[in-house]
């Protein structure tokens, strides 16, 4: 970045927003970007060996699809000229373009939009050395969103919504210019509010297995509802979080039969007026779900002492954790259902009825059922 203490370097990118400037060594600087100076844009690059004078400065100034190579052999500047001088005879080098086609337009008026987009007080605007890239970050009321798309497409490169959500499209079909595309990525920020705000609670709350780490791309997630059983919650549509919302129960199969009969039953009484978290509480008839420790098994247990019994590791690099436990109570198996998937591959006798896959448990053999589908749907 470059000297706060040069206020002339300050000043030109408070006035030029479309410049970035580098400081490479001693008294020498990179300016590069796009710059729009009498009536015509400028995508440049300018060596400055021994600012705050001019002398030895070289620029690559784009022309058409080239760049030409300027200096004091051919732009005769003064040498008390300042940066805007410079700026300024740049410019008048150019000629008037006669026939602008749609593309250089559409370019141009991205670039005009870049200006006025300029907002430090809403949100932080970055663009790359090229101007290929365009990036909105740290917005003033969704500090954790960001989107970045393509210059001059507008073509949505990364972005923090759910990738549920198809902003490509969205912004196909409704974005007609770069204004257009971050007014639209705001709407929905607001538009997803409930959702973000139903797992707020959850992830404050419960002890939240998966995803880890979570982000707000995340729909879902998963965390204990007692000892060897977990609820895996996933909300399908964010824009309708209570009617695209799913429950699962991952556990010991008796144990599933007889809470899935308590959640069917509970969520005939769903309360609107309560928060997700507040509805699965009273569903399941708890004061709260269980947190790191509250558990007997979980006490004393460390994520190393809980390690999957198959992989012997806790959190493999997708992010799943053990959750999978035998059907026998007197079993202390606890896996992945990854690692249990590749267990039941290798059985002769094991097989899939329905979604449901059976095999015997590597530890006691006794009889194991398991949903995999379910298990592994990210």
């Amino acid at each position: 970045m470059f000297c706060e203490k040069n206020n002339d370097l300050r000043d030109l990118v408070a006035k030029h927003p479309g410049l970035q400037v580098k400081h490479i060594k001693n008294k020498a600087y990179v300016i590069s970007g796009v710059v729009f100076i009498n009536e015509k844009w400028l995508r440049l690059k300018l060596y400055l060996p021994h600012f705050p004078e001019l002398r030895d400065f070289q620029v690559h100034l784009q022309q058409q699809l080239e760049y030409k190579l300027y200096n004091h052999a051919n732009l005769k500047v003064q040498s008390d000229s300042s940066l805007e001088d410079l700026l300024v005879q740049l410019a008048k080098m150019l000629p008037a373009p006669t026939v602008v086609d749609n593309a250089q337009s559409k370019q141009q008026n991205i670039y005009a939009e870049i200006l006025n987009l300029h907002k430090p007080q809403e949100y932080r605007l970055q663009l790359d050395d090229r101007c290929s890239r365009i990036r909105f970050s740290n917005f003033a009321d969704y500090d954790a969103h960001y989107l970045e798309l393509e210059l001059p497409s507008l073509r949505p490169l990364e972005h923090s919504l759910p990738d549920c959500v198809s902003l490509g499209e969205m912004l196909a079909t409704s974005a007609r210019s770069l204004g257009d595309a971050l007014a639209l990525y705001l709407r929905l920020l607001d538009e997803l509010r409930p959702f973000y705000d139903s797992l707020a609670d959850i992830d404050e709350l419960c002890d939240v297995l998966e995803p880890s780490p979570i982000t707000t791309k995340h729909n879902s997630r998963v965390f204990p509802l007692k000892d060897r059983v977990y609820l895996k919650l996933t909300i399908a549509d964010p824009f309708a979080s209570y009617g695209s919302m799913a429950l699962q129960i991952i556990g010991p199969t008796e144990e599933v039969a007889q809470l899935r009969h308590v959640l069917s039953d509970g969520l005939g009484s769903w309360d609107m007026e309560l928060d997700m978290h507040k509805n699965l509480l009273r569903i399941f008839d708890l004061c709260y779900f269980p947190m790191r420790g509250d558990l007997g098994q979980m006490q004393a247990a460390s994520e190393e002492e809980q390690h999957c019994n198959i992989c012997y590791v806790y959190r493999l690099d997708t992010g799943e954790v053990p959750l999978v436990s035998c059907d026998n109570s007197r079993c202390v198996l606890k896996c992945h259902a990854v690692c249990l998937k590749e267990w039941f591959d290798t059985l002769i006798d094991g097989k899939t009825f329905l979604e449901v896959s059976f095999g015997l448990c590597p530890f006691c053999k006794a009889k194991l059922s398991t949903s995999f589908a379910a298990l592994l749907k990210t």
